[in-house]
């Protein structure tokens, strides 16, 4: 007797086979179509299995915000039905959603392109990601540390999945847009319509709310103050940038979105965004019109400017604000103590008085602690002097001076496991390098206080005082003028418009104070 079942694993066995080694024969035409009728089978079958009831424990949609703006989307057209359907009843709820410009279901190889050039805020995939389309995806976004899309699983299961694949750099959070939609397609009334489509399951309460998870991310506050871009002129002409590959997502953004009202202006014969130090060494050379770097200027760059440039250092205009607690990227400074220490905050003066050459604070006791405390030696556990973090710190603090002799240096583990086995241990780090027998000390600016606690909103804000920011670097003469579509490019950067994305690239924007601060450097 024929059985359906055992044919059709018959048929998909080769088939498999021949889509990783195309056989040089094609098969007979009667064992194609009884393959295409399999297929057909499997899926009918597999529409009238999904027909399941949907989770009552499933979340009603209720939205975070009102949201406005066009939501694009490329990818499998497998879920094209699905994204249609789920757009169509998102609307009802968030009428200032629309649909982009770009919503094309065709294929699922399409989708890791649109997502590796930004041309769509969502790509639909109904299978996980091959090897071949995540390398690219690893080159293309090496500085922002997304190794993956982010993929969450909005309907079916391990064995017939259905992903919105998306970007989303480490601890930063999506476009409200993005997640309202796909915090829609995860609730009660998102899976009722997977349910009805019937191609996919619907997700339980328990999937559905550890998808969710993924959605989530601090989302700072874009200071309602921030000037729009207005151009002074029409501009045109090349702009070379050379710099951090920590800013290149950002480069490309600002550079896309300003041609948009500049179509002028276009990009110079250098436009690499490798690293800072690459940045710094094209400024020496003159060679590039713009250095992005994601540090503070280190002391012996400073003298090495001078030496060639003769002038203290290179114009600096500030354009974000370092992160939080993201990983590998440019952070706010933590301060570690042993998690036993009992003392709860410090100043910067006080931690000069402990890191610097001449030491003022070498006891517990002198920073308040009484009792057993009061006498206990203070020890330093710091990064590699020469690390990022560790040089940072020695701008930021001891402006420049030389370091405590009694230092231990070790790598960003070994400076953690230092000071969680000794009490008496002091040391520094991003927010992420913190770990088991750690703690944070609030920190305050001057010794009269206020104290902050390193979070998102005293990061973002720039109230925790070990914030660190992002720049932009250019050569400029005493008197001399900048080119008009650098002057306009970096004022657009500066611009309500320009500040926008940072909020989801890993750095937040600046203040509109700041701001004003940075636009007084470009006259």
């Amino acid at each position: 007797m024929f059985h359906p079942l055992f044919s059709c694993h018959a048929f998909f066995g080769p088939s498999e086979l021949a889509r990783k080694n195309p056989p040089v024969r094609r098969a007979p035409a009667s064992f194609r179509i009884m393959q295409l009728g399999c297929i057909a089978g499997l899926v009918l079958g597999t529409s009238a299995a999904f027909s399941a009831a949907v989770d009552p424990a499933l979340p009603v949609y209720h939205s975070e915000r009102e949201i406005t703006g066009a939501i694009s989307g490329v990818g499998d057209d497998t879920m094209k039905p699905l994204m249609d359907a789920w757009l169509a009843a998102f609307r009802k709820r968030q009428p200032g959603a629309r649909q982009g410009e770009r919503w094309e279901y065709v294929s699922g190889a399409t989708a890791f392109g649109a997502l590796m050039f930004d041309t769509a805020d969502i790509a639909p995939l109904a299978r996980a990601p091959l090897p071949e389309e995540l390398a690219p995806y690893v080159h293309q976004y090496a500085g922002d540390m997304m190794k993956s899309p982010v993929l969450v699983r909005v309907a079916g299961d391990t064995g017939h999945p259905a992903y919105i694949a998306l970007n989303k750099r480490p601890g930063s959070p999506l476009p409200p847009k993005v997640k309202e939609f796909l915090t829609f397609a995860l609730s009660l009334e998102g899976q009722e319509i997977v349910a009805r489509q019937g191609r996919f399951r619907p997700l339980g309460a328990t999937e559905a709310a550890e998808e969710r998870a993924r959605l989530q991310g601090y989302l700072a506050r874009l200071d309602p103050t921030l000037p729009t871009y207005r151009p002074a002129e029409p501009v045109s002409g090349a702009i070379n940038s050379v710099g951090s590959d920590g800013m290149k997502s950002l480069m490309e953004t600002w550079m896309r979105d300003f041609r948009r009202v500049q179509p002028g202006v276009h990009k110079g014969e250098f436009w690499e965004h490798l690293g800072t130090l690459n940045g710094f060494h094209a400024l020496i050379a003159n060679l590039t019109d713009l250095a992005p770097m994601g540090r503070e200027l280190w002391p012996d760059e400073r003298a090495v400017y001078e030496i060639t440039h003769h002038q203290p250092m290179p114009v600096e205009i500030r354009v974000a604000r370092g992160g939080f607690n993201t990983p590998q990227r440019t952070t706010a400074q933590a301060i570690f103590v042993n998690q036993h220490n009992p003392l709860a905050r410090i100043t910067l003066p006080q931690l000069a008085g402990i890191l610097g050459a001449h030491p003022g604070i070498t006891r517990w006791g002198q920073l308040g602690l009484t009792g057993e405390w009061a006498d206990r030696p203070i020890t330093i556990y710091v990064p590699p002097r020469v690390a990022p973090n560790a040089m940072s710190m020695q701008v930021m603090v001891l402006k420049g001076g030389a370091w405590s002799s009694a230092v231990h240096e070790g790598s960003i583990a070994e400076t953690a496991q230092a000071i969680a086995r000794d009490p008496g241990a002091i040391g520094f780090g991003g927010f992420e390098e913190g770990g088991p027998g750690l703690k944070t000390l609030a920190a305050a600016a001057t010794d009269g206080g206020p104290f902050y606690t390193g979070t998102g909103d005293s990061a973002s804000s720039g109230r925790y005082p070990l914030t660190r920011y992002m720049y932009i670097r250019l050569n400029r003469k005493n008197g001399e003028q900048l080119s008009a579509p650098v002057k306009e490019f970096l004022r657009y950067i500066l611009s309500r418009e320009g500040q926008e994305p940072i909020l989801y690239s890993g750095y937040f924007p600046l203040t509109a104070e700041e701001v004003k601060q940075e636009l007084a450097k470009l006259e």
